[in-house]
């Protein structure tokens, strides 16, 4: 993807699909996730795991910087959001960067709203640390 994601009702429409779509292809991996990308030239996701999938499945819960770093669920994520990608004939929905989040989102912070879903906006404020590493590709980052 080429240029800025615009902050634009078009925009959030797409986000909103996209969100729900890469949702659904993550599954079980993902219970939640965040889309990223205004100001980056880049698609970046913040993923909220589903914590009991990773420990059924032997996958650790290691953190470093408020992103998990277990190498067996970072390759699944590769594997998956690589297949996403080859799926995808546009670039508008390709994905290139994504991490698991080790905390997950707080109601009391603002992260979730009264009824249930994130909100995005407060995560990304409130864990501007994680999203710069997103795009600095640190640790636990997957880039594709």
């Amino acid at each position: 993807m080429t240029g800025n994601l615009p902050d634009s009702e078009g925009s959030r429409l797409h986000a909103t699909t996209l969100r729900e779509a890469v949702l659904g292809w993550l599954t079980p991996l993902a219970v939640d996730l965040v889309i990223s990308g205004e100001g980056h030239g880049e698609i970046g996701l913040m993923i909220v795991p589903d914590r009991e999938v990773f420990v059924q499945n032997g996958m650790s819960l290691d953190e470093a910087g408020g992103v998990m770093i277990c190498t067996r669920a970072l390759a699944a994520l590769r594997e998956r959001l690589t297949d996403w990608n080859a799926a995808e004939r546009g670039a508008s929905c390709r994905i290139g960067v994504a991490l698991f989040l080790a905390e997950p989102p707080k109601l009391n912070e603002g992260e979730v709203t009264a009824k249930g879903d994130l909100n995005g906006r407060k995560i990304m404020e409130r864990r501007a640390d994680i999203l710069d590493a997103l795009y600095e590709g640190r640790a636990g980052v997957v880039r594709l």
